[in-house]
């Protein structure tokens, strides 16, 4: 019997668990990528005497509770390395209003920290960082990243995945799809209003809590 065989586009980390899957599942696997290096946006490379490093430097789903970690495991991508657990997301610098802000798990310190710069917009702040503790509740960080594809699952499969994500299905659509773009608007100080157009594409939603 001859051996199955898959060709996969794109030697990016999807495109590259794709291969190890396929000869886990004993399928002869077969990866054409454009570039000169596997990895895609993970990847590193030596231009014109600079040296590019287009990677990411975090890993989601990385403590061994979580579903996303048995994927590492099986992919050997977690095997004798010592993961650091990030707690500052981002460092925002604005050198023309001289202000500086860490992004942080410590959701109290960033409100607090946003309304030493502007006591006027305390109300604004609250919800936006209600908004994120509610949207921290739902644990969407935590949700099943090991399900089959779409294609995959059947109408009992789709009941199943929309029920694991009805917590924070109500943060994509209606009164909280406002683009970025729009809701940095409702805030009076013009460094806050920058510092979330910043954060956030600008047309992509920003869940808030209102009431």
């Amino acid at each position: 019997m001859a051996q199955k065989k898959i060709i996969i586009i794109g030697a990016g980390l999807a495109g590259l668990s794709a291969g190890c899957y396929a000869q886990m599942n004993s399928y002869q696997s077969q990866i054409f990528e454009h570039h000169t290096v596997p990895g895609g946006v993970a990847a590193c490379w030596k231009r014109e005497g600079y040296f590019i490093d287009g990677g990411i430097h975090f890993l989601m789903g990385y403590k061994p509770e979580s579903s996303t970690y048995r994927l590492y495991q099986e992919l050997g991508a977690v095997q004798n390395i010592h993961i650091v657990e990030m707690t500052t997301y981002f460092r925002y610098i604005d050198e023309e209003f001289q202000r500086t802000v860490e992004i942080t798990n410590d959701l109290d310190r960033l409100a607090e920290d946003l309304k030493s710069f502007s006591p006027d917009d305390a109300k604004a702040i609250d919800e936006l960082i209600s908004g994120a503790q509610a949207l921290r509740k739902t644990g969407m960080s935590t949700m099943r990243m090991d399900s089959p594809p779409p294609e995959l699952l059947g109408t009992f499969g789709r009941l199943k995945q929309m029920w694991e994500m009805r917590r924070f299905l109500k943060y994509f659509s209606g009164k909280y799809a406002q683009a970025a773009s729009d809701y940095a608007k409702t805030f009076k100080d013009p460094w806050l209003r920058k510092l979330i157009e910043n954060l956030f594409l600008k047309d992509s939603s920003l869940p808030q809590k209102q009431s």
